[in-house]
């Protein structure tokens, strides 16, 4: 499965309607913020560490992204972090601005223009990328978690998210580069960030499915408004399309990514085909 590239300044509309099983409470709450943070970090480390071992050959080899070689995926996630570091530097001076310095035009330019570094280049900007990183989040340790910004209109915290997001998915879309260094979503993705991913993820639904993990046998219900403990029975008493898979699998197939093994979907016992999914949500405000 090939991915696309996502906007994190386009909003889209979803469909918040509730019905059957979603009017059970929401089973899903903000991740521990430490335990983000060491996440986060150590992907970025391994796209690092993945970015030492590059030739010009390979910088300029396909993603697994539509339209970009792995310079472009490296040039993102460098600018990414400097884009969220400064919403969490603002947020803590009490200020907010638009995420990219020029809107979407900007973005594209910036991203193009870093796709054309040299291996040591990439690697000093994901580099000073982390540490800015990291000297914001130790700020916001000082200055609150919850100050808004504008990236999804929410908080520093949702802003921590977006950059967990972004290092642990993009490690995975250097091609051919990922696969050989073991930086997969089923290497790599653990139970936390896939529980979190289904909770993001979720607006890309049209409507509510019953996922089923294999690890565990565990059963939500997801849906645009997010993830709920499954009833027993509920794919077969409300008629929804049942999902399942690995974690990992299901989370990378919301994801627009390649799994391990695809993820099987059933309704009323026979073998359906998975749910269409709509754009990326970045755009959506957060849910509280």
């Amino acid at each position: 499965m090939t991915g696309t590239t996502q906007d994190t300044t386009a909003p889209h509309a979803v469909d918040t309607a509730r019905t059957g099983p979603l009017d059970a409470p929401p089973a899903t709450g903000r991740e521990d913020l430490p335990a983000v943070r060491r996440d986060a970090a150590a992907a970025l480390r391994a796209l690092i560490e993945a970015a030492h071992d590059l030739d010009d050959d390979s910088l300029g080899s396909p993603s697994s992204l539509d339209g970009w070689t792995v310079g472009h995926v490296l040039s993102h996630v460098a600018m990414v972090g400097e884009a969220l570091a400064r919403q969490a530097e603002l947020a803590a001076q009490g200020e907010t601005a638009e995420v990219y310095e020029g809107g979407a035009e900007g973005r594209a330019a910036g991203i193009e223009a870093g796709a054309h570094r040299t291996r040591d280049e990439h690697v000093d900007a994901l580099t000073a990328a982390g540490a800015r990183l990291e000297a914001a989040w130790s700020l916001t340790d000082s200055t609150g978690w919850d100050a808004p910004v504008t990236y999804r209109e929410g908080t520093v915290a949702d802003v921590l998210d977006c950059w967990w997001r972004e290092a642990r998915i993009h490690a995975t879309d250097l091609g051919e580069v990922s696969a050989a260094l073991r930086l997969t979503p089923s290497q790599t993705w653990e139970l936390a960030f896939t529980d979190h991913l289904l909770d993001f993820l979720s607006p890309r639904l049209p409507g509510p499915v019953v996922t089923v993990r294999h690890e565990d046998g565990a059963r939500s219900v997801v849906g645009p408004e997010g993830v709920w403990p499954a009833v027993e029975n509920t794919s077969t008493d409300d008629g929804l399309t049942t999902v399942a898979g690995s974690a990992a699998d299901v989370a990378a197939w919301l994801a627009g990514r390649a799994t391990a093994t695809d993820p099987t979907a059933h309704r009323h016992g026979e073998t359906v085909d998975l749910p269409a999914l709509g754009p990326w949500p970045s755009g959506v405000p957060v849910r509280r």
